[in-house]
């Protein structure tokens, strides 16, 4: 079976050659198969043609086979058995095509496409193509791969490498320019031109497959000068040439030549335009750029209007390694080889930036300096010129000498006494000289200390019985976190009520970072009391716990220390300092009443105590009311005035326009008579009409308005309010407001706690804090009074722990109903204060015995 294919592009071609066949019964036989040729270049894409064509319309394509002669196996299939020939399994053999293959159907006839072929890809490929009814087809590919040449050198007679000029050579001489091309298949061909006319080549090959194309140029004249002579290679019509192009070069000898501006100081890291001028050449000199032996060639050169000067400028950007360097500018003309280049050079005085480094002292270990300890830094420097001042900083902030503050800075020195936590950051050194100021990287100290308690966080939690609460314990420590599966930071926990203390267990803790977070729920009263946090690191373990106070929650305290500012005419602002807030999340409330009426004009909240009233009348004095609220209901009010400022008075301008020029008036007898009795009349009258107003009011008797309609005072008010948050919460006590006025022992730590009877403790004593100031009674709430003689009935009988002691003295609550609570009260013996039992439970009518079960100390 003879196939006929067509070639679509200039270079396919096709060949036939005979391949063995098996028929259907077995019997081998030669057929002639097609072969097209394709030639391609390494790294472009090649496309090999296979025909799939069917003759019948029902027949179909079921597989495609795509061999290398070389290789026995397939190398890329279509799989078409079992699925639609559009969609059909397509794949590729890893170790030769890979992912660079992809199959054309559409295209007449298919091509297996090629991206980025090889010089390995060379070969001669068959395609197999299996019908559904027709016989299989044969096609085969020899695919040529074409490897351009890919380097180029071209040296001179001395053997050195040339790339953009040749020369300089002077008149008469005669060189020759050797052009080696390596690489390339097949082998490429080498030829010279000059100003684009091909010159007469010479080529020879090279051990190892490279070709020289040689050049010989002269004897030279003056119409040689700057000719251009390119090497170009090729081995395909199709591929890029590579090519180098050399400018030839000729100079008559120079007479001068300047550096301008020589022997100044330069700065590193700044870029120079230097110049260099030579005269007297013919033609123009040839100036070259030298530091220190090594030529620079980016050097740009002008001439002069009448050629007899050339000036050669180079830019360049020198650091602190050019010091000392000799910068040397030549110029010179190789058609007088009797006469050697003329040159100026320069001694380079490099002036830069201080470079500092911070050390740290040698016999200190950067990773384990503790707090307490002495530290000490050197800063090396290297400066020119030299530094004229040194600073030492820190976190950006410079450090001043203070011996006091354990600062000590000497020359270029640093020693810091006693390091603490504030200490560590990061630490720089600067030095400055006329070059400017160089800051040295920053050297990170890290001070490790033992955990001590956060500031800034909430120590009283006001909680309602069967509520789950989440106390957060948050600590500073360095180090703070877990290295090694290892914990570097632990909490322990302790839970401290008026009977004992206990541990908290650890399914109760949880940790995140440094801060430790305890469940707690308290079920009775003897669950309310402190918690107490510790936390330990390897440095250490923390001193002085955290102290949290669980109190129940209950109505915020008076406001205080109230002050009015920023008054206006229409407007005043009230600031006052917050009490505490009942355990509870609270805001504030301003009130503005009319004095007289009790009329509500401003109604102002905020979550802090700062309001700002507008809208009132100049002049007038109201009556405001500051209080505080939460969840549990309002605090007392913090009565004042307060006023709006006066209008300013209006003043009559003198109008100048008004003056008349004074006239001689005199008064004549009868009129001074008539002003006189008149005055008389006037006065007279006014008498009478005071007498008649006062006799009127002795006869009529003052009544006062009745009492509903008398506006009520903001104490009144205040009772008033208390009277009825009284009969909304029955089991509130009212006390006197005087205690109320002391906010400020809010403010104070609360011990929970009872002393002893007896005992006398430090009024306000609470955990190593020391002051004369009234003390606090345990934040719990007081049972009722049949509970509390069975709570102490039991705790004496099973645990043998005596009933708690009475409480500090102070303004006090208790149960109402409770004979006893009233008549300690009025012996003025110790009991709860009513800042911190808000609301206490209603006594039972009739006590009904509980069952006797031991009391439970904590939740946890």
């Amino acid at each position: 079976m003879f196939l006929e294919f067509s070639p679509l592009e200039e270079h396919y071609g096709v060949d036939e050659a005979m391949i063995p066949y098996f028929g259907r019964h077995g019997c081998k036989q030669h057929i002639k198969v097609p072969m097209t040729q394709v030639v391609a270049i390494a790294g472009e894409p090649v496309y090999l043609p296979c025909d799939i064509a069917t003759q019948d319309e029902d027949d179909a394509v079921l597989l495609v086979l795509w061999y290398r002669e070389d290789l026995g196996t397939p190398i890329y299939s279509v799989d078409a058995r079992e699925k639609d020939f559009g969609i059909a399994e397509r794949w590729s053999d890893e170790s030769v095509f890979a992912s660079r293959a992809y199959f054309l159907p559409e295209r007449r006839p298919a091509e297996l496409g090629v991206d980025r072929v090889r010089s390995t890809d060379q070969g001669i490929y068959r395609c197999r193509v299996d019908f559904k009814q027709a016989q299989t087809r044969n096609s085969r590919v020899n695919l040529t791969v074409i490897v351009p040449p890919n380097k180029m050198v071209i040296t001179d007679d001395k053997g050195d490498m040339k790339q953009a000029i040749v020369g300089p050579y002077i008149e008469g001489d005669s060189f020759t320019l050797k052009c080696d091309v390596s690489g390339g298949r097949p082998r490429p061909w080498v030829k010279w031109y000059r100003d684009e006319v091909e010159m007469d080549t010479p080529v020879t090959v090279l051990s190892g497959g490279a070709v020289r194309g040689v050049l010989r140029v002269g004897p030279l004249t003056r119409t040689d000068v700057r000719a251009a002579f390119t090497c170009r290679a090729s081995n395909h019509l199709r591929s890029h040439p590579i090519e180098t192009t050399l400018t030839l070069d000729m100079n008559f000898p120079p007479l001068t030549v300047h550096i301008l501006g020589s022997n100044q100081p330069l700065s590193a890291r700044r870029r120079y335009d230097l110049l260099c001028q030579s005269a007297g050449s013919r033609p123009p000199a040839s100036i070259t750029w030298w530091k220190n032996g090594h030529r620079i060639n980016n050097a740009k050169e002008t001439l002069s209007t009448d050629g007899n000067t050339t000036t050669s400028t180079v830019s360049l950007q020198l650091t602190k390694s050019d010091a000392g360097a000799k910068l040397a500018c030549r110029a010179s003309n190789p058609q007088m080889p009797s006469v050697a280049p003329l040159e100026d050079d320069w001694i380079l005085d490099i002036q830069y930036v201080p470079e500092t480094v911070v050390r740290l002292g040698t016999n200190l270990d950067p990773r384990n300096i503790r707090e307490g300890t002495d530290v000490y830094f050197d800063c090396i420097i290297r400066a020119h010129p030299y530094v004229y001042k040194v600073e030492w900083r820190h976190n950006g902030k410079t450090l001043i000498h203070n011996v006091g503050q354990g600062v000590i800075i000497s020359n270029q020195s640093l020693v810091l006494q006693g390091v603490g936590r504030k200490t560590a950051g990061n630490y720089t050194c600067v030095g400055f000289n006329a070059e400017g100021d160089g800051e040295s990287k920053p050297f990170s100290l890290d001070v490790l200390y033992a955990p001590t308690c956060r500031s800034s966080q909430q120590r009283v939690h006001g909680v309602a019985k069967q509520e789950r609460a989440h106390i957060s314990c948050h600590v500073d420590a360095n180090p703070p976190e877990v290295s090694n599966s290892r914990m570097l930071l632990q909490f322990r926990w302790t839970f401290n009520n008026t009977a004992n203390s206990n541990e908290v267990s650890d399914t109760y803790i949880s940790r995140a970072g440094t801060t430790s977070t305890v469940t707690y729920t308290p079920h009775t009263e003897m669950d309310y009391g402190t918690l107490l946090c510790w936390a330990h690191n390897r440095i250490g373990k923390q001193r002085v716990p955290c102290v949290y106070h669980i109190i129940a929650a209950g109505r915020p305290d008076q406001v205080h220390n109230c002050s009015v500012v920023n008054a206006s005419l229409t407007s005043f602002g009230i600031r006052c300092s917050e009490g505490f807030n009942g355990g509870m999340p609270q805001s504030f409330l301003l009130e503005v009443r009319e004095i007289l009426t009790q009329e509500l004009v401003a109604n102002v909240s905020s979550a802090v105590p700062r309001f700002t009233a507008i809208g009132l009348i100049p002049g007038r004095t109201y009556a405001a009311a500051v209080l505080a609220y939460n969840a549990k209901g309002r605090g007392d009010p913090y009565p004042l005035r307060a006023s709006t400022l006066r209008p300013p008075e209006k003043h009559h301008v003198h109008d100048k326009s008004l003056d008349l020029p004074r006239t001689a008036f005199q008064m004549s007898g009868a009129m001074s008579a008539a002003v006189g009795v008149g005055g008389v009349i006037m006065v007279v009258l006014v008498l009478f009409l005071i007498g008649v107003k006062q006799k009127c009011a002795k006869r009529k008797p003052r009544s006062g308005p009745p009492p509903s309609s008398q506006p009520g005072s903001p104490d009144k008010l205040r009772e008033k309010d208390d009277s009825e948050s009284d009969d909304r919460n029955p089991d509130i006590i009212p006390s006197d407001t005087d205690h109320l006025q002391l906010d400020y022992y809010r403010k104070q730590q609360v011990s929970t706690i009872s002393p002893p009877p007896g005992s006398r403790m430090p009024r306000g004593s609470v955990a190593g804090v020391r002051g004369s100031i009234p003390a606090y009674c345990p934040l719990r709430t007081a049972p009722p009074q049949h509970q509390t003689m069975i709570d102490s009935s039991l705790s004496q009988t099973q645990q043998g722990i005596p009933p708690p002691a009475g409480f500090g003295s102070g303004s006090c609550t208790l149960p109402r109903g409770s004979s006893a609570g009233l008549t300690a009260m009025a012996a003025g013996d110790r009991c709860i204060p009513l800042q911190h039992l808000r609301t206490l439970p209603r006594p039972m009518a009739t006590p009904t015995p509980l069952p006797r079960h031991p009391p439970r100390d904590t939740p946890l």
